[in-house]
């Protein structure tokens, strides 16, 4: 009666124990890892404790060298050694004191669970109890398992392998038997035998166990006389923080998880020197930070992350944002996704011509970068050097909101507004992005072209892929990207840059057959600095960063079954018509068979000496000619002609006919039904207006009348005027020699404040 009194409440305590998963709550270390399991960062545990996650396995130094010295017999009890009870009883009374207390690894484990509690006789019954029941509910190693990860190493370290790494700068498994038995004998005592005193007791505990291990055959002697030797660790090293940013992010999504990464340690490492490098050249430039990400093509797997420069480079504290996972004006880098989707939708030829004059859409004024303009221009390369005029108008056509749901395919979730917030300002940086969104986008540009991809599952398909990326892979690039003209010969490598509006973001993002590799670089608080550019300031980086990553592997195969061949006008690059003097034959994407056929070539009558044309209205005495002639309107040709020479203008009318077609010229500036806001200056005076126009004609005179009024003359091809209109509609008339009128209506609005306010 009297055991059955006693064992009930053993049994009901039993019973309400917890199991081995339920015995700690304590928070954890977030730890990342990477790809090939050594550490790259940590984060201290919500306590304050360095306490890694359970680790899948103990090193076999470790446990051999633990269970020798704290539960020799640990594989044969079942949590609790009654021989060890019995003889830490006989020691302690022959002591007089406690020496000894018979505790099992797994009586330990409960112990540390407890947080503490006396060390009294039923709590050493608990603990029993306690052990007994988790050897029931789990198996040995995953106790060592929990022993390891929770054991006290000294300070506010816990478990093995936070240990390993603040002693001895290293992963558990890398450690020597010497190390391992330091810290197998460490948490029998921390707060007593400490790394950074009491060394002379540290170093006989762990000799001793050194001399165990020898004796139970777990070293040979000449590993032991090596280990004997070794020195004890010495006061806790910092860990590794390679890749600090990511680690945040990371702790971000869950605070207390280890987690193995996809990150290359040592491209890791030297993307990091490679940065610190280019960093000191911007730094002169006042441009403090940058941001590199590099994906894996294939899995879209990122093997680099920096989201920032090093804090010792720049006390401002920008260094701690991460300007990987920033959003940031996209400036000119979403430009190839718009050309690959007009070239899908056969709206694009790749040779096309563009036009690349002054433009004014409902207030909207666009300027190219050098804010030159070229007149007209083949689509690849408005790309190639990455014109601004060419791209609005390409997205008028193409229009912004399908632009927008497109840019949602390749995996861009910045973009949550309406088309009408953008404008057409979107293909210009009138919209965010991430360093980590524009990666994977371009990886999808991408992902048409590899062999082990379903074309269904993408935005475009492999012909716009290559095409788009066979024009970024273009070696003639301008005279100011003069780093590619250095690596160029060495990497096969399709590459964009952009830079934002105010000088405040440069872009680079280059692409090779097994990686994306994406650059930032500006000041983390948005300030502009003149000469950064895409160009200037991320693309040597780019440029060394892809020599790390290269291989040997060959460029895309070019896929057969997506393209098709077109013939073209040679001049124009659209689809040749039946007045188109020269041809050519081009790979293009098939549906381009759809494109506009040339525009700009027809046939024009001439006289016998093909200086006079004879318009069809005129019946000349004397023979006359067919010619096609290469003719652009008017604001095009004017700055077409001006850069190539060779472009010859429409011949002048035959005396006595007249042309009842297009007028000769037209206007550059103001733009139609537009409203023109003219400040007032600091003298009080409202600012003028210059009026601009082109004529076809370099010999021609013309005559201006502003509302009625004659206000004088311009020749010789420089026909700017400037005009004082007041607030109102206004109605500009132009007339040349041959009587010939345009018109344009205009209204203008005063501003009631001064240009410097």
């Amino acid at each position: 009666m009297l055991v059955a009194h006693l064992f009930l409440p053993v049994l009901f305590v039993f019973l309400m124990l917890p199991g081995p998963r339920n015995l700690f709550d304590d928070p954890y270390s977030t730890v990342l890892y990477a790809e090939d399991g050594q550490l790259l960062g940590a984060r201290i545990a919500a306590d304050g404790q360095w306490r890694f996650p359970v680790a899948d396995d103990l090193p076999y130094k470790y446990k051999e060298a633990v269970i020798l010295f704290e539960d020799r017999y640990y594989h044969s009890h079942p949590g609790v050694n009654p021989l060890a009870i019995v003889r830490a009883l006989w020691q302690n009374i022959r002591a007089r004191r406690t020496v000894s207390g018979g505790s099992t690894i797994t009586m330990q484990l409960i112990r540390l669970s407890r947080k503490g509690k006396p060390r009294t006789i039923l709590e050493k019954i608990y603990e029993a109890v306690a052990a007994f029941r988790i050897s029931l509910a789990a198996n040995k190693q995953d106790v060592l398992r929990l022993y390891g990860a929770h054991a006290p190493f000294g300070g506010n370290i816990v478990g093995l392998e936070a240990a390993a790494w603040r002693y001895f700068g290293r992963p558990p498994h890398d450690l020597s038997w010497a190390e391992a038995a330091a810290l197998a004998v460490l948490p029998n005592a921390p707060s007593l035998v400490n790394p950074g005193r009491n060394r002379e007791l540290l170093l006989k505990k762990r000799n001793r166990l050194l001399e165990k291990l020898l004796q139970n055959g777990r070293m040979d002697s000449l590993t032991f006389s090596l280990a004997i030797v070794e020195p004890l660790p010495g006061k806790p090293n910092p860990l590794p923080d390679i890749a600090p940013h990511y680690l945040e992010a990371h702790r971000s999504e869950d605070i207390s998880k280890a987690s193995k990464s996809t990150i290359n340690l040592r491209w890791q490492k030297q993307s990091l020197e490679i940065m610190k490098r280019h960093q000191q050249q911007l730094a002169a430039n006042k441009v403090f930070h940058s941001a590199v990400l590099i994906r894996d093509l294939h899995t879209g797997e990122v093997v680099v992350y920096q989201g920032n420069i090093p804090c010792e480079m720049d006390p401002s504290g920008g260094c701690y944002n991460d300007m990987a996972n920033s959003l940031r004006s996209s400036g000119s880098i979403l430009k190839p996704f718009l050309y690959a989707a007009l070239l899908q939708e056969g709206e694009l030829q790749p040779k096309q011509m563009v036009a690349d004059i002054p433009l004014w859409i409902g207030g909207y004024s666009p300027r190219n970068f050098d804010e030159s303009y070229k007149g007209a221009i083949a689509a690849d390369e408005a790309l190639i050097n990455s014109l601004n005029i060419p791209f609005v108008l390409m997205l008028r056509t193409y229009g912004i909101e399908k632009f927008l749901d497109l840019l949602g395919q390749f995996g861009f979730t910045s973009f949550n507004k309406a088309a009408s917030h953008y404008g057409l300002s979107l293909i210009l940086g009138g919209g965010e992005v991430s360093l980590f969104q524009l990666t994977e986008a371009y990886r999808r540009l991408a992902l048409p072209l590899l062999p082990e991809t379903v074309a269904d599952e993408f935005a475009i398909d492999a012909g716009a892929s290559w095409l788009t990326l066979n024009t970024l892979r273009e070696l003639n690039r301008p005279e100011t990207e003069t780093g590619w003209a250095y690596f160029g010969s060495s990497i096969d490598m399709a590459w964009k840059t952009g830079t934002s509006y105010g000088l405040r973001d440069a872009w680079a993002v280059g692409i090779t057959a097994n990686h994306v590799i994406g650059v930032w670089a500006g000041n983390a608080d948005g300030t502009g600095r003149p000469g950064l550019t895409g160009v200037a300031a991320a693309a040597p980086l780019l440029f060394e960063l892809a020599q790390m990553t290269a291989s040997r592997e060959a460029w895309f195969q070019m896929p057969y079954d997506n393209l098709s061949h077109h013939t073209v006008c040679s001049q124009s690059g659209h689809l040749a018509s039946m007045d188109c003097p020269e041809t050519e034959t081009v790979i293009g994407h098939p549906n381009g068979s759809n494109s506009q056929v040339c525009p700009y070539h027809q046939l024009v009558r001439l006289n016998a000496k093909q200086n006079r044309r004879i318009p069809a209205s005129c019946f000349p005495d004397e023979a006359f000619v067919m010619k096609p002639w290469f003719v652009l309107p008017p604001v095009m040709e004017s700055y077409y002609q001006r850069i190539h020479h060779s472009y010859k203008p429409l011949p002048p009318i035959e005396d006595g006919c007249e042309d009842g077609q297009a007028v000769p010229m037209a206007f550059v500036y103001p733009p139609p039904g537009t409203k023109i806001y003219l400040p007032i200056g600091l003298s009080g005076s409202q600012n003028q207006l210059v009026a601009e126009i082109v004529h076809q004609n370099k010999e021609a005179t013309l005559f201006w009348h502003l509302n009625g009024m004659f206000i004088g003359t311009t020749s010789h091809s420089k026909h700017n005027f400037v005009l004082s209109p007041g607030a109102g509609l206004h109605e500009l008339v132009i007339t040349d020699m041959d009587g010939q009128s345009i018109r344009r209506s205009f209204e203008v609005v005063n501003r009631n404040r001064t240009i410097d306010e």
